[in-house]
């Protein structure tokens, strides 16, 4: 066996490795989709098809800014020293402007109120 045969060789090895790579992603990805899928069907937004008649939506997947959490996850992050982290999520979890976001950090830890 000559250098081209070895190269040859191992150029084919490491296709089929790809190839089966690349075939289980595309399950992961088929099986995410359908897990997607059903979230949708069962717990997705307020007015997505295939909600199950009768079962309110839930007050924070109505209203996403106002998560159970939100408040907790602030609390900890000030309690951190960690107020610029406190502001960047209060501003994503909002869509506040930087000025709103850290008026309203300010206020939480004075000990204002969440809402």
């Amino acid at each position: 066996m000559d250098n081209t045969d070895i190269i040859a060789i191992l150029a084919l090895v490491l296709v089929l490795l790809l190839m089966f790579s690349v075939f289980r992603l595309k399950k992961r990805v088929t099986e995410l989709e359908s897990q997607l899928a059903q979230r949708d069907a069962y717990g997705g937004p307020a007015g997505a098809g295939g909600r199950i008649a009768g079962i309110p939506t839930p007050l924070f997947v109505q209203n996403p800014e106002i998560a159970p959490d939100l408040e907790r996850r602030l609390h900890l992050l000030l309690a951190e020293g960690k107020k610029i982290q406190a502001i960047k999520v209060m501003r994503e979890a909002r869509n506040l402007s930087l000025k709103d976001a850290k008026d309203f950090i300010d206020n939480l830890e004075q000990g204002g109120t969440f809402r």
